[in-house]
């Protein structure tokens, strides 16, 4: 028997392709095992008010490529708030009782500070200084007692939906996750209220929250409340027209001037008139 031997350019050929078989095959299994993680994530939403547009958001393809993202990050970095507390906005605030929409940008990325509500943090938290202008602005313009900390679950309760821009961050590194897929998110959530709700209003702290604001209100045309707007609360802009703004009376009397629900803006106090 003679044993043929093939030109050594055929074996490198055929070397090649079964090479490139392999690494597909590798490519494919890879994928399919991060997906199956990926779906654990967060994959479990029971907020019962909020069920039906959940429900249909989980089946759009950018929310599977966000829950893979979101995936990756948790593996690799401590992201805040934890996770049980991503959407607390959501599970305080039904939508068909939302009255004012508050948008922030993203959570505070120092450990224990976010809580998943847009400028509040715990309640034995130390009071970050865009969060204590608006308090200072809150006791000014409605003349209150300094709130007991700087927990906003209140006004969530009371139909205000805290919601940043971003539900997450990466620990010590604010804006990190601004570009995951969460404006989407956000965006469609805001319609669903508009939808719901048409008499919400909004208070916009800064021109990217008013932007955003407007953006949606174009896309809903039943929309019937008002947009107030005022600088941002940050120290490096609440002295240029911030304070003085009086955007919580602001609010509740152009939402009466259309017969519309105003707020109750009051916040358990502290014994202290003030916290300056």
């Amino acid at each position: 028997m003679r044993l043929q031997l093939q030109p050594m350019s055929k074996l490198f050929s055929s070397s090649r392709r079964l090479r490139i078989v392999i690494l597909r095959v590798v490519k494919v299994t890879h994928k399919s095992q991060s997906c199956c993680q990926m779906s654990t994530f967060l994959s479990t939403i029971e907020i019962p008010h909020w069920q039906a547009f959940f429900d249909a958001e989980q089946k759009k393809e950018y929310w599977q490529e966000l829950m893979g993202q979101l995936f990756q990050e948790s593996h690799d970095f401590t992201i805040y708030p934890p996770k049980q507390r991503i959407f607390a906005a959501f599970e305080y605030t039904q939508p068909k009782h939302c009255k004012c929409i508050i948008l922030g940008q993203d959570p505070y990325h120092g450990p224990n500070q976010a809580n998943g509500l847009a400028f509040s943090v715990e309640a034995n938290q130390k009071i970050p200084p865009s969060l204590r202008n608006i308090f200072k602005e809150y006791q000014d313009d409605l003349g209150f007692n300094a709130p007991a900390n700087g927990d906003l679950s209140a006004w969530a309760r009371e139909g205000v939906f805290l919601l940043n821009t971003a539900l997450t961050v990466r620990q010590g590194e604010a804006g990190s996750h601004k570009h995951l897929g969460w404006e989407e998110f956000v965006g469609n959530s805001v319609d669903f209220i508009l939808t719901n709700t048409p008499s919400v209003g909004f208070i916009c702290f800064g021109n990217p929250a008013l932007k955003l604001a407007e953006k949606l209100v174009h896309r809903n045309p039943a929309f019937a409340g008002n947009i107030v707007h005022t600088p941002h609360p940050s120290p490096l802009s609440a002295y240029r027209g911030f304070f003085g703004s009086k955007p919580f009376t602001t609010f509740n009397n152009k939402q009466a001037e259309k017969g519309l629900e105003s707020v109750n803006w009051e916040l358990p106090s502290s014994a202290q008139k003030t916290l300056f």
